[in-house]
């Protein structure tokens, strides 16, 4: 992920905006409007999601990747989940709640890139039964200004599972 943390935390200013920006963002994402969604991303995007992988503790923290996904298969995917003849996964359409939590953004070494990380909860339920998902965990986003609007330029979320629950992911975090 390009631009590591640096101890140069950006201002308060700075700060509201990106914080409205990730709430903005999760208000499309809970009212499934994913084709706007997905212009949130700069073209380079690179979106990752990974698991944990249970191991004992003298093994180290081990990760399993679950999603890695370029703007051409983000796209797709929110095409598929936008239409409801192309999923049956969503038909009907689930119920969402996203919580972004504890933000931090620090300036990265690029001068129009932040890094950005937090914590996130995913509440679903599905209306077909009483079945409900959570999904949590960290995110970590290269956002950047392009054209003087924030842009995804990179997503890593590490969900603090070791099991999906519903057993596939058919939900963008």
């Amino acid at each position: 992920m390009d631009g590591e943390r640096r101890a140069q935390p950006v201002g308060a200013e700075l700060f509201v905006e990106i914080q409205r920006f990730l709430a903005d963002e999760a208000a499309l994402l809970d009212r499934q409007d994913y084709k706007e969604w997905v212009r949130l991303f700069t073209d380079d995007i690179s979106y990752r999601i990974t698991t944990h992988v249970v191991r004992y503790t003298e093994d180290g923290l081990q990760e399993h990747e679950i999603v890695d996904e370029d703007k051409d298969g983000l796209r797709l995917r929110a095409d598929q989940l936008a239409d409801s003849k192309l999923t049956r996964a969503e038909n009907p359409r689930s119920l969402y709640r996203r919580l972004v939590t504890n933000i931090r953004a620090d300036h990265c070494e690029r001068p129009d890139s932040f890094l950005v990380e937090a914590n996130l909860l995913v509440y679903k339920n599905r209306p077909s039964n009483r079945h409900i998902e959570f999904y949590v965990g960290e995110r970590r986003d290269i956002l950047r200004r392009i054209d003087n609007r924030l842009r995804i330029a990179s997503r890593l979320v590490r969900l603090d599972q070791s099991i999906l629950i519903g057993g596939t992911l058919s939900t963008l975090l």
